[in-house]
């Protein structure tokens, strides 16, 4: 066994890699994009660095694993995210006729990743789970350990392994009323799109 090789396989000289890499292993410079005012705790452990984008005024609390190895991570901005946040980008494939551990990226059928999208003014609570395809509406709280799997409704509260739509944070008028201190006339939502998505979503 070469000298590199009794290096990678030590188990000591791993463990010092990967605590440099996971509190000091990344600058500016690692990111698809950051804004200046971003805050994140460390440790953070990314996949991919380069697909992981983050807006103005957003925190991320200590121990973040971030995997978007293939799909993007994009966080807009104005979002706060508590402790153990998870984004998993990519998925699981099963092949006919060939063991789960087999299954390299190489020869994974394609549509398995998807980009991971979290919208402004959005809370995060503790221990929840983003999974792939997964868009966070705008103004959203997901609550304290979700596993969120399917895309959510803009101010909505959302919690639940699998997180499942609760209820609406605010009213319509107040939506309307946050909005229009907060963002461009282009940018609001109407009075028509919030009436039809609470009325989607108010049914179920």
């Amino acid at each position: 066994m070469g000298l590199k090789s009794k290096i990678r396989q030590n188990r000591f000289i791993r463990g010092l890699y990967f605590l440099y890499k996971t509190y000091f292993g990344y600058s500016r410079k690692s990111f698809g994009y950051i804004a200046d005012n971003v805050v994140i705790t460390p440790p953070l452990n990314c996949a991919n660095y380069k697909n992981l984008y983050i807006g103005e005024n957003v925190g991320i609390g200590p121990n973040a694993n971030l995997s978007c190895l293939n799909a993007k991570c994009i966080i807009k901005g104005n979002a706060a995210i508590a402790e153990h946040f998870t984004v998993h980008t990519g998925n699981h494939a099963h092949i006919n006729g060939v063991f789960i551990t087999d299954i390299t990226e190489e020869n994974k059928p394609k549509g398995y990743d998807q980009d991971v999208i979290i919208e402004r003014d959005v809370w995060i609570g503790c221990n929840v789970t983003l999974l792939s395809g997964v868009t966070v509406g705008r103004g959203c709280t997901i609550a304290a350990g979700a596993v969120v799997a399917k895309s959510t409704p803009p101010y909505a509260v959302i919690g639940g392994v699998p997180a499942k739509f609760i209820k609406f944070k605010w009213t319509i008028d107040e939506i309307l009323e946050h909005e229009a201190i907060l963002y461009p006339e282009e940018e609001r939502f109407s009075r028509n799109e919030l009436e039809d998505i609470f009325a989607q979503y108010q049914k179920k």
